[in-house]
Formats: structure tokens, sequence, C-alpha cells
């Protein structure tokens, strides 16, 4: 894999904790967290709607049933649900975590993802 540039500086994580950008036409979710930067695939393992920027700490929650991620290592931490008590069932294996990258900001202030 290489580093490569994207169109989003890293100013935007001052304001921020997390962006959704595009890498080879993939979805990727960049977040802020203790300040370090990660990234994660975009999209959920359950029913693949897109997990847009519902991150807490380091927490990205899907906005269609509630499937909650670890975005520093892309295990599912919290199943996707249609109530409380109502579990889903999963297309995809959810013992398989998302696809983290690396990310880190160069020196001329863009961010940079391992893809």
């Amino acid at each position: 894999m290489t580093f490569r540039k994207i169109s989003v500086i890293g100013k935007v994580f001052e304001k921020r904790n997390s962006a959704v950008v595009m890498v080879e036409d993939k979805p990727i979710l960049i977040v802020k967290y203790n300040n370090s930067l990660y990234g994660m695939d975009a999209v959920c393992s359950h029913m693949g709607c897109g997990l847009l920027t519902d991150v807490t700490d380091n927490i990205a929650t899907c906005p269609l049933h509630g499937a909650k991620f670890n975005v520093l290592n892309g295990e599912m931490i919290a199943p996707p649900q249609i109530k409380p008590e109502v579990p889903c069932e999963f297309k995809t294996d959810s013992k398989t975590p998302l696809k983290t990258y690396k990310v880190t900001i160069n020196n001329e202030g863009f961010v940079e993802i391992d893809f």
C-alpha cells in the first residue's frame, strides 16, 4: 500500500472530529481521536448503509439500525437492532471487522491515507 494525498486539508479536523472522503470510488470515514487520525471503510457490514459522520470518541454509529464500530480496529462493538429487544439479521459475517487505514497529515497540510 502507498500513502495517497486526498483533497482534504488537516485543518478540517480542528473544527470537527470526522469526515467521509472518497478514495478510488470507495468511501472512507476519517476520524480524529486523541489527536490522531484513523481511517475505516465507511459502509456498514450489516446492510451496506453509509457510515456518515455520527462519531462519538472512537465509535461510529450506523444511522440505519444503530450498529456501532470501533474506528481504531474496525470491529463491530454493538450489533444492529430494529428495537433494543429485536436484533437484526446480518447479510455478512459480523465478526469480520471493517477495513482500517493509516492516516496522516503531510508537510503541505493535506490528509494522506495508506490505501
